[in-house]
């Protein structure tokens, strides 16, 4: 979506995964402007100083150990006046419970608590982008819900239940009763599943300091 913008000259994919990086090749495959070629850890990435315009970081910081590295090195890697831009989930919101001590919950908890490095990190994420030297411009809130289909968050609830038997706090006979109950749920109209997720714009400070790019 980035590299179809006419202002745009070239976007640089960057991951810790050679297998991923491949992922992403096959699809951007018919993008001009796109390059995934660099397999690199993003609290040390291997480009100069003020290098880029923007730096952006999509459903990636809850899974850094350190994100205040990752955040450093964005604010090194960007130029004068360059823009940050993280989307993340705030994952301690994750819901599929209809009420007290619904136990689709305790799947959900388990994914979440087994998936993310941090579910907590969006609360601090302003507080933290201005410690690396950026100044915060904007944040927004981004809910997901599912209703009807389930889609993503059933998928959710089946990886907890599969982490809780493997835990051994749970039998494989009630991982699958759980499983069916969210999927009964879905086919009878009763399934909830929520995610609060946000977006943080910041820009390094610099002396062409701009407004916020238009949408």
């Amino acid at each position: 979506m980035v590299a179809k913008r006419s202002d745009v000259a070239e976007v640089v994919g960057v991951d810790p995964a050679p297998s991923l990086l491949e992922t992403a090749r096959d699809i951007s495959k018919d993008i001009a402007k796109v390059s995934f070629q660099v397999v690199a850890d993003g609290t040390a990435l291997p480009f100069d100083h003020k290098s880029f315009d923007v730096v952006m970081f999509d459903s990636t910081l809850c899974h850094v150990l350190e994100p205040d590295l990752a955040l450093a090195e964005a604010f090194r890697v960007l130029r004068a006046s360059g823009w940050l831009a993280v989307f993340d989930g705030d994952y301690a919101t994750t819901t599929v419970a209809l009420g007290e001590h619904d136990p689709l919950q305790a799947c959900v908890d388990a994914t979440m608590a087994n998936s993310v490095n941090d579910r907590w990190l969006i609360r601090r994420l302003p507080a933290m982008a201005q410690e690396a030297g950026f100044e915060v411009i904007n944040t927004r809130s981004h809910g997901f819900v599912e209703t009807t289909q389930g889609g993503y968050m059933l998928t959710v609830v089946d990886r907890g239940a599969d982490i809780l038997r493997g835990l051994g706090q749970i039998d494989q006979s009630s991982a699958e009763a759980l499983k069916a109950e969210a999927r009964l749920r879905v086919d009878s109209g009763r399934f909830f599943g929520h995610i609060s997720y946000a977006s943080l714009t910041a820009v390094k400070p610099g002396s062409n300091s701009a407004e916020e790019p238009s949408e």
